[in-house]
């Protein structure tokens, strides 16, 4: 009799066990109009996304629906009455929550890893790919649960709208080879499989990997040959357009907020070694000019800024400097562990 009861009990804790679900409400419309449909592809092994406390009360997170496809697709549709012609994808490839213990209680972590591709003659192309791994502190937040609910949805959101306005990398790749799509991409871009870089200047990342530079703007040096910014090659000095990066002789050039810094390439592939004052300029109380890219694209490589190569390789002399890795499908920076970014 006692076992049964203990069953019964269990079985209604179970049963009573509290959900907080992930609200895919938020406006995902595309405004210019291309957008025929959104799929999603679920490549998660394990498809529960797990438990996190609030107050020291479970609640399983989960989407409102089990049939996410159609979850997905109903949510592109109510957005986009009219449609285009390009198919798009948002590939799910992690996404886990769980409570960590701390001295006092718990704090919540979420895991998530999601990819964009349109698709085209049967064939992928890469768009945009977030990775977040974050705490959720019981100290930071009046509600864990939903804060991180309330994240997972807003990423979800973001990733599709960005998505609209990119163009993708020129590497098509099968649906049977999106599960290893973050080698075998990069293996088709130039700035990879190429012994050598091509000069010119870069006015994103996506140039920058396929080496088609920029034919509006050329590399501006003084008289002794120091590089001082970049031209037109009209002759009209307009230089308010952001760039990603510049190839001088074979040797590229990555612009952070204070300076500009040589790319370097290895196995592993490109990187610059910098400073946390180079990258993110609050860290230093000297005032600096900042441009568009501290995040990673690069901007304002103005007149006014004075870009001295040879003070850049003294710099080296005080400073604490990290290797700062530059991700292979996206141009943006991957930081290392003891690499702080200001909040």
């Amino acid at each position: 009799m006692k076992k049964k009861l203990l069953f019964l009990l269990f079985s209604n804790f179970i049963f009573a066990q509290k959900e907080q679900f992930i609200d895919l409400r938020q406006n995902i419309k595309d405004k210019k109009h291309f957008a025929k449909s959104l799929t999603l592809l679920d490549r998660r092994e394990d498809k529960n996304i797990g438990i996190v406390s609030h107050r020291k009360e479970p609640f399983e997170v989960k989407f409102e629906k089990d049939d996410l496809e159609k979850l997905f697709s109903d949510w592109f549709v109510e957005d986009n009455k009219v449609q285009g012609n390009i198919q798009y994808y948002l590939v799910l490839e992690n996404l886990k929550v769980n409570d960590i213990p701390t001295e006092r209680s718990v704090m919540g972590h979420l895991e998530l890893k999601i990819s964009t591709f349109l698709k085209r003659n049967d064939h992928y192309y890469f768009l945009k790919k977030r990775t977040i791994s974050k705490d959720y502190p019981q100290k930071d937040h009046a509600y864990i649960t939903r804060a991180i609910a309330a994240r997972i949805s807003s990423e979800l959101a973001n990733i599709i709208k960005d998505s609209y306005t990119e163009t993708g990398l020129n590497s098509p790749i099968l649906e049977t080879d999106l599960g290893n799509y973050e080698k075998i991409i990069p293996e088709n871009l130039s700035v990879y499989s190429s012994e050598t870089f091509t000069d010119g200047v870069y006015k994103d990342y996506k140039s920058f990997a396929e080496q088609k530079p920029d034919k509006e703007f050329a590399v501006k040096k003084n008289k002794d040959g120091v590089i001082r910014g970049v031209k037109r090659v009209d002759g009209y000095d307009n230089l308010g357009k952001d760039v990603y990066a510049i190839i001088d002789n074979g040797i590229a050039y990555k612009k952070t907020p204070v300076s500009i810094i040589e790319i370097e390439k290895d196995n592993d592939g490109i990187f610059i070694m910098a400073s946390q004052e180079e990258i993110f300029p609050q860290y230093n109380s000297t005032p600096v000019i900042v441009g568009a890219g501290a995040a990673g694209v690069i901007g304002g490589l103005v007149a006014a800024v004075v870009i001295d190569i040879a003070a850049a390789k003294i710099r080296k002399k005080n400073e604490a400097y990290y290797r700062i890795g530059i991700d292979k499908l996206t141009g943006e920076y991957i930081l290392p562990e003891n690499f702080v970014k200001p909040r």
